[in-house]
């Protein structure tokens, strides 16, 4: 299984709680998706943008450290940045400096898997190809993965986003959504209704709706699947999602989407998010780590 993630990079600016004060680290939901990917042993490529500065050099050695490589970093006018601010719980909210005007062409021959998302499938110029590209792949019988992971204050119009975000689910075979996510996208909808309706749109393929603290749920076909998140001492919850869908792509790709494959995606996919929670910024967890918390966790399907 070989993956091709498609989407920004950005370089987090963390701001240390209480103070003005900030640490530089690499982001951007694909790229965090690629990197924690490899870091599961995965053949993974990524395609994105980056500038002939600085912070670009940060994104492009932090590529290169986990193995992924840089080539495929079409060069940006700037790097883009993502000023990011830690609440008394850990969360995080953003404040963006971005530009996404991707337009190289990205082979996909080899190619298992495609994920994208975020930024990248919907903010213009670089949305229009990012789609373009999701649409050839499962023409081609490519597994596409798509992660809405919406950034209100860049999508401009509600409901031109949440036509471009629909676009994407019906485009693609795995969607996994944060319920913060389809709170916005749908206010006052409940989420597992919202998620049930993208599956049947695609003929019942699987939704997964991670929860925060409460864990993570999927919709496949009729059965709804649920995973608690472990218990763990958080430091901030950078990056934790990004490396919830490395780790449930790690499972789910490729394979049959039974109910029972799919709880142990959520499984997996919970105990790698834990780890990513113990620690600052987007670092990913190794396969040792998610083993220790995976005993924690039962997986419930209905």
């Amino acid at each position: 299984m070989t993956f091709l993630v498609v989407g920004e990079s950005i370089v987090d600016l963390i701001g240390a709680p209480g103070t003005w004060r900030f640490t530089a680290v690499a982001g951007g939901s694909p790229m965090n998706v690629a990197v924690a990917l490899a870091a599961l042993g995965r053949p993974v490529r990524f395609a994105g943008e980056a500038g002939a500065d600085f912070f670009g050099d940060l994104l492009r050695g932090h590529l290169e450290a986990y193995g992924v490589g840089s080539g495929e970093l079409a060069e940006a006018p700037a790097t883009s940045l993502a000023f990011a601010r830690i609440g008394e719980d850990g969360s995080a909210s953003y404040d963006f400096r971005f530009q996404w005007r991707l337009r190289a062409p990205i082979p996909l021959e080899g190619v298992s898997c495609l994920h994208t998302g975020s930024l990248a499938a919907l903010v213009a110029p670089g949305g229009e190809h990012v789609r373009a590209l999701m649409r050839a792949a499962s023409e081609a019988g490519i597994t596409v993965s798509y992660d809405p992971n919406v950034r209100p204050s860049l999508l401009g119009d509600h409901a031109e986003a949440v036509a471009l975000v629909e676009e994407c689910v019906r485009a693609c075979d795995l969607v996994k959504v944060s319920a913060e996510d389809l709170a916005w996208l749908y206010p006052g909808e409940p989420g597992l209704r919202v998620a049930r309706r993208w599956a049947d749109w695609r003929g019942g393929r699987p939704v997964v709706v991670t929860r925060g603290a409460e864990g993570a749920a999927a919709v496949a076909g009729d059965a709804l699947i649920t995973c608690p998140a472990p218990r763990v001492r958080v430091a901030d919850t950078v990056g934790a999602g990004d490396t919830f869908t490395a780790a449930y792509l790690s499972v789910l790709a490729g394979a049959e989407p039974t109910p029972e494959r799919v709880a142990e995606a959520l499984r997996y996919g919970c105990a790698a998010a834990g780890v990513a929670c113990t620690r600052a910024g987007a670092v990913p967890p190794a396969p040792g780590e998610i083993a220790e918390l995976l005993p924690s966790l039962a997986a419930t399907v209905a």
